[in-house]
Parts: C-alpha cells; structure tokens; sequence
C-alpha cells in the first residue's frame, strides 16, 4: 500500500544518509531517508498524534484530567484531578513539538519557498506550522513563533516570544496566503498523510482552521474574531465528515529513543495501554451521555461488569457508570469492576487521530451565527454539528448509530433560546474527545461545560483548575532574556494558574 509506504519512510531521523522521493523503496529501509520536504511532512505529521512521549503527557494526564474527559489511572487522578505539578508532563509538548515537529515544518516551509512545482507544498507546511503553534501557544501563552526553529537556517538559538496576540495575527495572515497559495497548477503535496496530496481539502482545512481560532478570540478581540469568522466561511470550510483531518495509523510500539523514532502507532492509544486499563471516562461525561439519551454512550463506553457490592451487577443496577474526578478507581464504590470501560477499538495502536472536524466547524458556526457574525440559523448549524459529531466516531470501528436514535436525540434536545453558548461548549466538549488539549482551550474560553468542584485535600492548588502550562524551567538558562521578558507580561511568575491572553472568562 502507498499509505504504509509513506508511513514507513516518515520513520526517521535526519541526519541520515541518502536522499530520496521514491517511498516504494523506503520499505526495505525506512529509517534512510534524508531531509526532504516530503519526508518532513510525513514525519510531522505523523508526531502530532505518533508522539506517545506529550500524547500521554499534555493530552491525557493534564488536559483530559484538567476537563475531566477521563479520571481514575492514578496519574490523570493523582495530577491531573488533583492539579498537582510534574515537570516532565508540563513541559513534554513544548519540548517535543519544538524540537521535532515546528523545526521540521519550518525547514520545509524554507526548501519549498520560491519555487514554482513546490508551490502547493510550501501552503500546507504554513498550514502545518500554525496546526503545530496553535497547540503550543494556546498551552502556554507567549511563546517564540516568527524566530522559532531557523537555528540550523539563520543561527537564531535564543528565538523571541512572541505575544500571544501577535502569534494569532500571524497565524491569520498565514491562513490566509496559504488558502490563496493552494492551486491545481502548484505542484504535488508529497508525503502527504492527512488528505493525499487532495488541494481542495487542504483549502478546506485552511479555512476551518482559521474558523476555530476567529472563535478562540472571541472574548478578548471580538471585532477581530468576527471578521476572521467571515473570511473563513466565505472561503469555504468544511462540508461533511469526509473533510475531517484524520490521521491514520499502524501497528507499531511508540518509540521516541534519538536514531531510533517511532510515531507510526497512536501516541493517545499507547498512552491509554500504557496506564493499564485505569482509564475510565469521568462521570462528567458518562452522566451527560445517558442522562440526555445520547447514542454515543455506548458507542464510546462498555457496561461495567461488576456490582457495587462485588460479584456481578443486580438487576437494576446502572450498567453505564463513570469514575469520578479526583478518586481513583480502586476508590470508586465496588472498585474498577463496578465503572465503565472504554470501548477497545478506541484504545488500538491502529486508532485513528481526528485533528479537526466537520463536527466542531458546525458548532463553531452555530455559535458565529448566535452572535450574528455569519449568516444560516445557529439551531441548524448545531444540529449539523452535533450529528456529525455522533457519526465521525464510525471512524474508530463504533458500529453506526441507527437514524431512528440519531435522529430521536436531535429531536429531543435542540438548541434551546437562552443557553446556547453551554450548549455548543458542552457539545464541542464531547466533539474533542481524545483531543482534550483543543477541549481544554475551549473550556477556558467559553467556562463551559460546568465540571465537578475537585475537593480533594492534597490538590496543590486548593482545586482551582490551572489556566496554562508552565514553561520549562531551563528555559532561564538557555534564553533567559526572552523568557524573562515574556514572564513580565504574563503575571510575572512561571505559573500555572496565571492566564493565556485570549482567555478572560
């Protein structure tokens, strides 16, 4: 297959060897391939979900704990329930999105610049490299973006941090040229894993893109994020579940060892293996899937095979129960047994990775159109919105929810007059699962949906959920200027609990 070829040849590291554009030969030795634009741009890609080190790390411990997505494996508990600090898992997307994805984006961005057949290639690496920043800036606010990754290229080892709004500015005028860059005479997109070289899609993904950060703003600059909102429904976002960024990936152990790197596999799925089973979705969102008759309850969880009193479940006992943030699932009353399970086709090496969805455009627009930024009825965009987001989970292997129940659900809880920022919140809340870092963003923005109170003695932050990432401490050693700088405009102090720039809920 092309695909596993492709994949195959992105395993690398580059300062090897030969140079080579021919991915059918890679297979009898994919760790030879040298640095070009499209191996670059397999490898990146593949590390935004590949990269087990920050998946189980950023994604899963701290924002899935911090959203209470998932609760109950001792370290989304112990840490990101009960928001204590550990410095591996605070740093792990800074370290790795630097140091192997934005480096290796930005060089392709400098190969393919000028040049007439790489036209195409250089637009999805701008659209690639804002993927990439987005994440970092929106953990943990200012950081470097414009001078970030051109040590080998221009020597600059000490890069500025940006302002966080100066960031977004750009990542709005980069969408922008990369939308218009993007032609049918501009060259192939090779090594391309998320569309295969589709111009249109990447178009698509451009503007949807786009749309999610006009929203992101939308309480601290919302004239900006009103005409950004514009633009990118003029141009054209997403259409259906078929546009939706997807990664798609193999059967193989993560390994992130330097000369020997590894991201095939489903970084999240060897994250959530590696905890053991101790993962369980939160009550948070066990309750709201069954209080509201969702069909995604058992598209996403399996009944507990355990009864409260040990022995198995008595008639009339709940089947469908979550763990609860800030206990463990030993503490949980008839122990993991007596808690729903993940379903296993979400827990696979082989699991598919959903970067951006036709369901999170539609509800992004439903709320657009609440606040009167773009024309169509919000209640028809969330209705969209919230179907698509029932059927994307048939990428996983969840048998499809019948139209009967899909449509039954949407009939039974509309948007309401009155609550419809919760209610688009909590909807792209359960649209982001596995992607709790976008959840995390979305949640400090909007402060929906309303999650449990964390209690629990030991929380170092006496349960306040933090706000941000902290920046790694040996940042002061190796660009202590800038860093002391962007601390000054940050609170002044490295700390967790002060606030990114567009989040002022």
């Amino acid at each position: 297959m092309k695909f596993k070829n492709i994949i195959l040849a992105a395993l690398v590291t580059f300062a090897t060897v030969s140079c080579t554009d021919n991915f059918d030969e890679l297979e009898k030795d994919p760790v030879a391939l040298s640095a070009n634009p499209a191996g670059q741009l397999s490898f990146t890609q593949l590390c935004m979900s590949g990269d087990g080190y920050y998946q189980w790390r950023a994604n899963l411990i701290y924002s899935g704990g911090f959203v209470q997505h998932y609760a109950g494996a001792w370290n989304v508990t112990e840490f990101g329930s009960k928001f204590k600090k550990n410095d591996d898992y605070a740093t792990a997307i800074w370290r790795n999105g630097y140091a192997n994805e934005l480096k290796s984006i930005v060089d392709v961005i400098e190969k393919t610049s000028g040049k007439a057949d790489m036209v195409n290639m250089n637009a999805v690496a701008k659209i690639m490299r804002v993927m990439i920043a987005q994440r970092i800036t929106d953990l943990y606010g200012d950081c470097p973006y414009s001078e970030a990754g051109q040590g080998f290229s221009k020597g600059i080892v000490t890069p500025k941090y940006d302002k966080q709004e100066d960031i977004y500015n750009q990542f709005f005028a980069e969408l922008e040229e990369a939308f218009v860059q993007l032609n049918a005479g501009g060259g192939d997109i090779k090594g391309d894993l998320f569309y295969n070289g589709d111009v249109s899609k990447w178009k698509k993904l451009a503007n949807t893109i786009r749309l999610r950060l006009a929203m992101r703003i939308s309480e601290v600059k919302p004239a900006e994020a009103e005409k950004q909102a514009k633009a990118a429904f003029q141009n054209g976002v997403f259409e259906s579940n078929l546009d939706n960024c997807i990664m798609k990936h193999l059967d193989y152990p993560f390994n992130d060892t330097p000369g020997a790197l590894d991201f095939r596999g489903n970084g999240l799925s060897y994250a959530l293996i590696g905890n053991e089973n101790g993962d369980h979705f939160s009550t948070v969102m066990i309750n709201f899937l069954k209080n509201n008759g969702d069909p995604r309850l058992t598209m996403l969880a399996t009944p507990k095979t355990g009864g409260e009193a040990g022995g198995t479940p008595v008639p009339g006992e709940d089947l469908y129960i979550g763990n609860t943030p800030g206990l463990f699932q030993w503490e949980m009353k008839g122990g993991s047994n007596a808690i729903s399970g993940i379903q296993p086709y979400l827990k696979l090496r082989t699991t598919p990775f959903l970067h951006v969805s036709y369901s999170e455009s539609q509800l992004l627009l439903a709320e657009a159109a609440f606040r009167g930024w773009v024309t169509g009825s919000a209640a028809d965009y969330y209705k969209k919105g919230v179907e698509a987001g029932i059927r994307q989970l048939e990428i996983y292997g969840a048998a499809p929810a019948t139209p009967a129940a899909i449509n039954t659900y949407l009939t039974a809880k509309p948007l309401v007059a009155g609550s419809e920022k919760e209610q688009i919140a909590t909807q792209l809340w359960v649209t982001y699962l596995f992607n709790s870092i976008e959840a995390y963003s979305n949640w400090r923005r909007t402060g929906f949906p309303k999650l449990l109170p964390i209690t629990n003695p030991d929380s170092e932050t006496n349960g306040v959920t933090p706000t941000r990432l902290y920046y790694p401490n040996d940042e002061m050693q190796k660009n202590g200027a800038n860093y002391t700088e962007a601390l000054s405009r940050m609170g002044g102090t490295n700390d967790w609990l002060n606030k990114v720039w567009w989040d002022v809920n």
